[in-house]
């Protein structure tokens, strides 16, 4: 499954650039992670906001992306 190993590290890389830079615009995100796609990169916020993990914001012509400090992380484990 070569499509969910990219979307897993695609958010892997866009969440490790939001735990450091806290808010990022969509077109920093695109500008910052040469190696992904711009259709790459929305799709993976907008999994990952859907997840509540980053929260998605209008500012005027263009959308901010934020860590959501609110959730925190967990492992979960089935079986």
């Amino acid at each position: 499954m070569a499509t969910s190993s990219l979307r897993f590290e695609s958010a892997a890389l866009i969440c490790d650039l939001l735990s450091v830079r806290r808010s990022l615009t969509l077109e920093q995100l695109v500008a910052l992670l040469p190696e992904l796609t711009w259709n790459q990169v929305f799709t993976t916020v907008d999994d990952l906001s859907r997840r509540g993990e980053i929260v998605l914001f209008r500012r005027g012509f263009s959308y901010e992306v934020e860590w959501s400090a609110a959730k925190p992380k967990t492992l979960s484990c089935v079986g």
